[in-house]
């Protein structure tokens, strides 16, 4: 059987082979709705002579659950990452201390913070009066 969906086509191996895969034709993630429809469809058109396991339903429901859960703490994480571009925002014209260097050569050093700035990979990024420092390697921060 074959269902299509927003440009993709997922297919499903019939309940015979005992398989439940599902496989995206162009590298399209499969989201909850489209998994939901996918196991409605399934099921209407299951063989009446062989009809699904419940065992096998029982596991789709489960990856289903799995699934909206992994989405639900993706966005959990998205807010945490906003949340900490604006407290970030929060230390510009405070002094902060973080350590340069490593070993021997480390030393703490204080700095003002004069702007920040977000890179996707390394998070805030504060531009102080001493360079650019990540936002997590901040060890303390005062007012001027």
């Amino acid at each position: 059987m074959s269902v299509t969906n927003v440009g993709a086509t997922y297919s499903a191996a019939s309940s015979t082979s005992n398989s439940s895969a599902v496989t995206t034709a162009a590298n399209n993630e499969l989201g909850k709705d489209a998994f939901l429809k996918l196991l409605i469809a399934e099921l209407q058109n299951q063989d009446p002579t062989n009809p699904m396991e419940d065992r096998e339903f029982i596991s789709q429901m489960a990856t289903f659950s799995s699934l909206e859960q992994m989405q639900n703490i993706n966005s959990t994480l998205q807010s945490m990452a906003e949340a900490n571009k604006f407290s970030a925002v929060s230390y510009i014209g405070k002094a902060v201390a973080f350590t340069t260097g490593e070993g021997e050569d480390a030393k703490q050093v204080a700095a003002i913070v004069n702007s920040v700035w977000f890179d996707p990979d390394q998070g805030a990024i504060l531009d102080t009066t001493e360079g650019e420092i990540p936002l997590s390697q901040v060890e303390g921060v005062s007012e001027v």
